[in-house]
């Protein structure tokens, strides 16, 4: 009952942190990227990163028409950049991350993205994997969109794909390998961005980023977190009645004992963060 109590009270995803990854980062040292800017070093590494990532994404979204990649600090920054040179309205679907609302109140689409009508006009922004419940889903959009791909690599192989309206696609590292403080990010664009491209000519970014990246892709496949962590995110659920999510810590369930877990008003589904029960 007391595990049950925490699921039912905490509302935030909290992202597991496992000890292989914990080992694996005793291989970075900062002084590794102690490079003058503009000699060319740090541009080179995240060129590397840019090319790896598209093929450690593939079998999950094409990335081929968007042309430009910038590093971000996190998807919290790739938001940051949008927002801050965005001039049109946007949008959100009914339990969505709640960040972008904190800088600029956008539009919500109140049924949910399983049920919704779309303002042609305005911006969507979207998760997939969905912030709402975790799992993938298949979005039609017939305006912009801004596509928010952050829980990828805590998921298996499930095609995404973006409708052709897509701008921008930001990525990040902290869901499957718990890499929140660290801070990495990528964005996809189909044009330059309008403030990371000139940050890009100039290399200003958090040059140890790339390195990280670079390490754990070098390591991990895109959907190796999913498989390790999979069986016990099924045992969790089998043991607390719960609908295992796509995402390996997540779950929902029709229990009216989780109804303040509840992010959509017409889908009855709350999302639980198993990570409380991870004992590893």
């Amino acid at each position: 009952m007391e595990y049950k109590k925490e699921l039912r009270n905490n509302p935030w995803v909290d992202v597991p942190c496992t000890a292989d990854v914990w080992n694996l980062l005793k291989e970075i040292r900062v002084s590794d990227t102690y490079y003058r800017r503009g000699d060319g070093q740090a541009t080179q590494d995240l060129d590397w990163v840019e090319a790896t990532h598209r093929n450690w994404v593939h079998e999950i979204i094409d990335l081929s028409e968007f042309n430009y990649c910038y590093f971000t600090n996190g998807t919290t920054d790739a938001i940051h950049h949008w927002l801050m040179t965005e001039t049109r309205e946007w949008q959100h679907f009914q339990g969505e991350y709640e960040y972008p609302g904190l800088i600029r109140k956008g539009s919500e689409v109140c049924t949910g993205y399983k049920e919704y009508t779309l303002w042609p006009h305005k911006v969507l922004y979207v998760s997939i994997p969905s912030a709402a419940d975790g799992n993938f889903c298949d979005i039609k959009a017939n305006c912009p969109v801004i596509l928010d791909c952050t829980y990828i690599s805590s998921t298996s192989i499930k095609k995404i794909n973006p409708p052709n309206s897509t701008e921008q696609v930001f990525f990040s590292f902290s869901k499957g390998f718990g890499l929140v403080g660290q801070r990495l990010g990528l964005v996809y664009t189909k044009k330059p961005h309008k403030s990371l491209h000139t940050l890009k000519e100039f290399e200003n970014w958090n040059y140890n980023g790339p390195k990280i990246m670079e390490l754990i892709m070098s390591n991990y496949d895109v959907d190796t977190m999913w498989k390790q962590h999979r069986d016990w995110q099924l045992r969790m659920c089998k043991k607390y009645s719960l609908i295992p999510s796509d995402c390996f810590f997540l779950a929902t369930t029709g229990d009216q004992y989780y109804k303040r877990r509840r992010r959509m008003k017409y889908n009855p589904a709350a999302r639980l963060c198993l990570t409380p029960l991870i004992e590893w």
